[in-house]
């Protein structure tokens, strides 16, 4: 489920954020403005010692091809909704 808002900018403050989209690699303002309050609400979240230790472990990396490596990161992200 997703919830549609709305933002008021000043046009000049809305000019260089969609510069800053432009310039890093967001496909557009809104994605860049999703990424900015992910960082907010999350940066203090850390992963349990055990989990990086499992993550880095040799069981964790045998996938059988790059994709599906891509692919299981990608969830994993999607989980924390860090994409």
């Amino acid at each position: 489920m997703t919830t549609q808002i709305n933002l008021r900018l000043t046009e000049d403050f809305f000019e260089q954020a969609k510069e800053y989209a432009k310039a890093n690699g967001f496909l557009n303002v809104q994605e860049f403005f999703r990424e900015a309050a992910r960082e907010k609400l999350f940066k203090d979240v850390q992963v349990r010692p055990e989990y990086l230790e499992r993550l880095n472990s040799k069981e964790a990396n045998t996938f059988l091809t790059e994709s599906e490596a891509k692919e299981f990161e990608n969830e994993l992200k999607k989980r924390v909704m860090l994409n």
